[in-house]
């Protein structure tokens, strides 16, 4: 009995904001894993409903251009994040290095794709505040 109390005890416990930042990124790079893998299973169909759902959006337009492997690359990127996020939840570094280097990617590859088509502003700040969140918790991981 003791020894079971001991090493519960000895664990260690995970931080309150790392706990949120997993979740939020399980909730948002989940999110991308599904709807990733659906675009690159579906192609032609969901193509189709995108170019019906977006016609009247031209900052969106770029997507309806997007060749299949895009969607797959995403999918493996959004993959990774989550990942890299469920070994930060067990106080893994390595997750750290995963996630971020999935971000940055997930940063890059519009710009491969499509140039200068896309306004990636808001998504360098979220990257950045989560990178930098994830980095502040570094030194609970091992």
């Amino acid at each position: 009995m003791e020894e079971q109390q001991n090493i519960t005890e000895s664990k260690p416990k995970r931080p309150q904001l790392l706990t949120i930042l997993c979740i939020l990124t399980f909730i948002g790079s989940g999110f991308g894993v599904f709807v990733f893998f659906i675009v690159a299973v579906n192609y032609e169909g969901t193509m189709e409903i995108m170019r019906t759902v977006y016609a009247n959006m031209p900052e969106a337009r770029f997507l309806l251009d997007a060749p299949r492997d895009f969607f797959l690359i995403s999918f493996i990127i959004s993959a990774s994040s989550v990942m890299g996020a469920v070994l930060m939840w067990n106080l893994r570094k390595t997750g750290f290095h995963i996630y971020t280097s999935a971000q940055l990617i997930n940063l890059i590859l519009p710009f491969i794709y499509f140039g200068g088509e896309t306004n990636p502003f808001l998504n360098i700040l979220l990257t950045a505040l989560f990178v930098y969140l994830y980095a502040r918790n570094l030194q609970f991981m091992h």
